[in-house]
């Protein structure tokens, strides 16, 4: 039984771009910034399935439409058109980081971000001693934020989403996160989880990602599904498809 279904899903996105042209009123519109408003399609016709306990790599296409279509799982963006139907939950661990308050504390944050993921202020409170053990960040836990580096935000960030305990994940670039001591621990949680029949939908730049942690790859070409294949598969389409463009170039 599926517990997420893509039906004929297409997305549309505005982009402003400034203007361009050689002639002399063009010159003069892209000196004084003028812009032009386009309409791109970011998602065409998009239909699949995802079991319960799949860890499905999504490959090629733009990073947009990638991280689109994960929004479009967890159900933070919904489509011009066509249907997203889940059966359960969906975690969006998708730019959790931004959403922190560098002019809150440590503990604040956590309520912050446990709030926009669903958790309710009790919730929060019996998680944070889970939270904070996890990332390492007892020690901090009244202080401002602040200019916490990137790497101590995501440790953070990753720790609230984790301790949701859900059984879907759609995960855009943070599958692990930090140093290599604390990627270790987050590949021990996410392996674990996996064995217990969660599932993740997941873009990552990093092949690596793919490889070690992935059982099924869609592959995406101008916003299109392409194939419905291996890990291996989908990424030897990718390198094609990277190898082609740069030969038109030349």
């Amino acid at each position: 039984m599926s517990i997420l279904e893509f039906s004929h899903v297409s997305l549309t996105m505005s982009q402003t771009k400034r203007r361009t042209g050689t002639g002399k009123s063009k010159r003069l519109r892209r000196f004084a910034g003028e812009t032009k408003r386009q309409v791109i399609p970011v998602v065409n016709d998009l239909s699949f399935s995802v079991q319960a306990g799949q860890s499905i790599a999504l490959v090629g296409g733009k990073a947009l439409a990638r991280t689109s279509i994960l929004r479009l799982a967890a159900g933070t963006l919904i489509p011009d058109s066509g249907t997203v139907t889940r059966s359960e939950p969906i975690v969006p661990m998708i730019g959790i980081a931004r959403g922190f308050g560098r002019g809150y504390t440590v503990r604040q944050n956590i309520y912050l971000v446990g709030g926009i993921l669903g958790l309710t202020p009790d919730q929060v409170e019996q998680r944070i001693p889970q939270i904070t053990e996890f990332a390492d960040l007892k020690s901090i836990l009244d202080r401002h934020l602040g200019a916490a580096p990137a790497s101590t935000r995501q440790k953070l960030a990753w720790s609230i989403a984790m301790s949701l305990d859900a059984r879907f994940y759609a995960v855009d670039q943070t599958l692990v996160v930090g140093e290599r001591d604390f990627r270790q621990k987050c590949w021990t949680h996410v392996d674990q989880l996996r064995e217990q029949g969660a599932t993740f939908i997941i873009s990552a730049d990093n092949s690596k990602v793919y490889r070690r942690f992935c059982d099924r790859a869609l592959y995406f070409s101008h916003g299109k599904l392409e194939a419905d294949t291996t890990v291996a598969a989908a990424l030897a389409l990718a390198r094609k498809a990277r190898h082609a463009a740069r030969d038109s170039e030349d």
